[in-house]
Parts: C-alpha cells; structure tokens; sequence
C-alpha cells in the first residue's frame, strides 16, 4: 500500500497519460498534458505520455523551439494523428488498426500504476486506452469540453457509458463541463483544474521589440476556430481603431484555415493596424508581455487556457461571459466580461474603458497575476492530482 500524504514520499507511482492532443498540435489539452507530465515527474513519479504521430504538423512560427525535446518524462507515440473538426473547433484522432494490442503493451512493459486518460470519451485512442487498461492499474478521466445537445451524442451515450462506468476516477477541469456531461454520463465528478506553469507564463517574458514602439496593444490568441470569436474581436477593434486612431494595433496569434476569411473582414484602410503573428508556441509569454490588454470573444470554452496565461503574465483580459470564463474570473477584478460574446459594441466599449484607464490595466494585471500564481500554478494542481491518484490506488482498481 502506498503512503499516506501528498507526495508519495517512500514510493513513486507509474503513470500513464494517454491523449490525442499533444505537441506539435497546440491547445489547451496539450498545454495541460505537457504540464502535468513535467510536474509529476519534478516530484519523483515516472510518467509516460502515450499519443499518436501528427500526420502533418501545423506550421509554427517558432517552430524550431520543440518543448517536448529533452523533458523528462517518456514520450511514446502510435498510430496516426488525423485531423478532424467537431464542437465548433480543430480535432485529431489517433488510429491504428493494432492500437489496442500495442497499448496493452506500452503499460504492461512499463507496470503501469495509473492511466489518465484525457476526453476518454472520445474515439479512438482515449477509449482504447480505458479498455486496454491493465486490471492492475487504476483508471482515471480527464473532461475537458463544453457541448451542446446533439442527436449523435443522444445515440452515443449508451456504448460511451460503457467505457466511462469503468473508469475509477472522473475529473473535470471546471464545473463547467458537468452540465455538458450530465445528461449523457451522469456520474460523480471531481474538479481539478487545469495548471499553468507561472515560471514560463511571467510578467518577466522579453516582449517582441518591434511591437513595443509607442503604440497600446490589443491581443487576441487563438485557434480560428469560429468558436473563438475572432470575427467579433475584429470588429470591436474596428471601432476601437476608428476612436482611437493609429496609436493601437491589434496582435493576432493563431492560424488555422479560416485565416483568409478573417483578413477579408478588416477594413482596407486600418489593414497596417493588424499585425497577424500567426501560430506561435513556446514563444506565447512574449506576445502577452507585448500587449496592453488580452481580449478574448470566445463563444464556448469549460475553462479558458489563454485567459489563464494572459493573467499569469500580469496582463488584463476582456472576454466573453461564458461558464468556463466566470469560473477562472471575476468581472472588475482581473478584466472585464462581456455579454453576449457576439456583442462587438460592447466589447469595443470594454476596450475602450481599460484604454483609457491605465491605472485599472495595472491592477487588473496585478490581480491576475496573483490569482494564476495562488489557484493554478502546476505546483499546486499537480499536488490535487496526486492526492487523488492515492485515495484511488488505496482503494485498489474497480472499487
């Protein structure tokens, strides 16, 4: 039996986290992934990250910066990683006619403790990787979306309750999910936030030089996903610009392949007024240092990763008043939430506020800043998780 009390300090546990999103792709369940496996491992725990090979990886403009070389946790790869589109944004799949045979391999060679599956409802290797689970091994689930009701998960939720049931353990990563999950998977559910790693996410980030020449940034950071409200932010810097005039630009930091699409929608003559950055990874903290406000119009999010970084790294934030977002934040604190998050006047408006108020940039920044460090550095969720690997391992597989 293992010890009692966080950290495991006479015996580390052999985890196993199995996931569709990893690097090269980017996204909140990469970021996720990446810092829960870096920070169990700093605590003495051996962690193999199993996911799949990105069939063709999305360029990145500091794409030569890899943070997944040299980690210090294992990372296996199977199968291949397609992309698809589902909930109003980018999507991959791992496939592999032999993927359960070779996972059953992976964590039985490694004597697998816990395998920590993320969206384990979600084909093919997530569920694969709760059925090949050995009967050693305690099973957990990470839930990461919001959904609306739809007819084909109506028709899925019979077979997807039959893998989820055999989960030990169910987490999510805010309260915002269970609503989503309820109708379809009515279990008892853990909340356990998403982490950030506040060393690198730090006000302290060099920002870009070129873009620090006088004029108050505005940054949104993103997939263009349409979920993610770019069209909006356009248009609400559109009229910010037109009040303003050419002392504010606008960062835009994200691809995807509606990228022509939202270039079409800013007007010709404040064109040079939008610098389009596009995909960036380890790089991020320099473009949150870069701007003066982070504004995020999302439509649909449980959690709100960017908005996470953009507070670790002491910046203000306007988003949109959804679920996810009420829960990381609070209005007048560390920004500003709008309502409805299609409502382009009003977040111009919201803009506008913080634009001419720098004294309340700072201290929404400050306030940010103090509630990613206290609530969810990687050091403390990383602890949560810990302690809930032990209640489960106590209690042994399938009690």
């Amino acid at each position: 039996m293992l010890p009692r009390g966080r950290g495991y300090d006479a015996q580390s546990v052999r985890i196993a986290i199995v996931t569709d999103y990893y690097y090269p792709h980017l996204g909140g369940i990469t970021e996720h992934v990446h810092g829960q496996a870096t920070e169990l491992t700093r605590r003495g725990h051996e962690v193999t990250v199993v996911t799949g090979n990105v069939v063709r990886p999305p360029g990145i403009v500091d794409g030569e910066i890899h943070p997944e070389d040299g980690v210090p946790f294992e990372i296996v790869r199977v199968g291949a990683a397609l992309p698809g589109y589902g909930n109003a944004s980018q999507t991959y799949h791992v496939v592999d006619p032999l993927l359960r045979r070779k996972l059953r391999k992976i964590f039985q060679e490694r004597k697998i403790d816990v395998v920590h599956v993320h969206s384990p409802y979600s084909p093919i290797l997530p569920m694969l990787g709760v059925l090949a689970a050995p009967k050693t091994a305690v099973t957990v689930g990470t839930f990461h979306s919001v959904f609306p009701r739809t007819l084909g998960f109506d028709l899925a939720a019979p077979i997807l309750r039959r893998v989820i049931s055999r989960l030990d353990g169910k987490i999510v990563v805010s309260e915002a999910c269970i609503g989503s999950l309820a109708p379809y998977l009515p279990y008892e559910y853990t909340v356990i936030p998403n982490g950030i790693d506040d060393r690198h996410f730090s006000p302290e980030a060099d920002p870009i030089p070129e873009l620090r020449d006088g004029k108050l940034n505005i940054l949104f950071l993103g997939r263009f996903d349409p979920r993610n409200g770019l069209d909006t932010m356009i248009g609400a810097f559109t009229e910010v610009r037109r009040r303003v005039g050419p002392e504010v630009r606008l960062i835009v930091v994200g691809d995807g392949p509606l990228r022509s699409r939202y270039q079409r929608l800013v007007p010709s003559d404040i064109a040079n007024d939008v610098h389009w950055a596009g995909r960036v990874n380890w790089n991020r903290p320099r473009y949150y240092a870069t701007a003066d406000i982070h504004c995020t119009p999302c439509q649909r999010a449980s959690f709100g990763m960017v908005l996470l970084e953009a507070m670790s790294c002491g910046r203000p934030v306007v988003a949109s008043r959804i679920s996810g977002f009420q829960l990381l934040m609070e209005h007048g604190k560390q920004g500003l939430l709008i309502s409805p998050a299609e409502n382009v006047e009003r977040f111009a408006e919201s803009l506008m506020y913080l634009i001419e108020r720098p004294e309340e940039r700072e201290r929404m920044g400050r306030e940010g800043r103090k509630t990613a460090v206290n609530e969810y550095a990687w050091t403390k969720v990383a602890g949560q998780l810990e302690d809930y690997y032990l209640a489960l391992l106590e209690k042994g597989p399938g009690a």
